[in-house]
């Protein structure tokens, strides 16, 4: 059986919770595109998030303090949508920074632990590499809002509404240079954007050479024992 992140022995969590967070991501790049204006896409967009947020919160249910943090993290989220406001937008980006990053903490933390490959154990798998993009995003679109000009935008871009168009921007490149694609159409300008593109097209080459030869070391050992 797939190993729970508080224990080797037994699942913790109901099943398909990490089928639901990798869906809940799937659904969230499906809704995206399409709602990129008006207060309407706004909502939706902050609903399609809010529904990664929530089964991330519901994945740390079995820890006390773990989920403690993460609800604490997704709150500007859930109050962002009631109350339309700058400073709050400002406040999101930085908790759901840190919300993603420990989030990504805690699956790799199960993926180092657990010595069988189980549908769960992929489904974590390919969600850590989703939110390694989500969390790139907003790392780009917080660097872009503290920083305006640190990347180089369309107009039609640079015209857009920040956290929602803006935003989706900096997560399309943020998949870009994970994965260095690298099409050119976003550049990052200054030494932090330009730095942490670097890192983070590094941490994708990294995490997909580790993680498939980890995943291929624990299947041979499962067909040997």
């Amino acid at each position: 059986m797939a190993k729970s992140i508080s224990s080797p022995n037994k699942i913790a969590l109901p099943r398909f919770t990490y089928l639901g967070l990798l869906l809940s991501i799937i659904i969230f790049f499906i809704v995206a595109p399409f709602f990129s204006k008006g207060e309407y896409g706004r909502i939706a967009l902050d609903l399609s998030l809010l529904s990664i947020l929530a089964v991330s919160v519901y994945m740390c249910s079995n820890n006390k303090i773990y989920l403690a943090i993460t609800i604490i993290l997704a709150s500007p989220t859930i109050l962002r949508l009631f109350n339309f406001n700058p400073k709050i937008d400002e406040i999101t980006l930085v908790f759901n920074c840190i919300f993603f990053a420990f989030v990504i903490y805690v699956l790799l933390q199960l993926l180092f632990t657990t010595t069988y490959v189980t549908k769960d154990v992929i489904y974590a798998a390919l969600s850590v590499y989703f939110l390694l993009g989500i969390f790139g995003g907003i790392v780009f679109t917080l660097l872009e809002y503290l920083s305006p000009g640190s990347f180089a935008l369309p107009q039609t871009l640079a015209e857009s509404n920040f956290y929602t168009a803006h935003g989706q921007d900096m997560i399309y490149f943020s998949f870009v240079t994970l994965t260095t694609s690298g099409y050119g159409d976003i550049v990052p300008l200054s030494q932090p954007a330009k730095f942490f593109s670097i890192l983070e097209a590094v941490t994708g080459q990294i995490y997909l050479t580790v993680m498939i030869a980890r995943l291929i070391g624990m299947h041979i050992s499962q067909l040997r024992a």
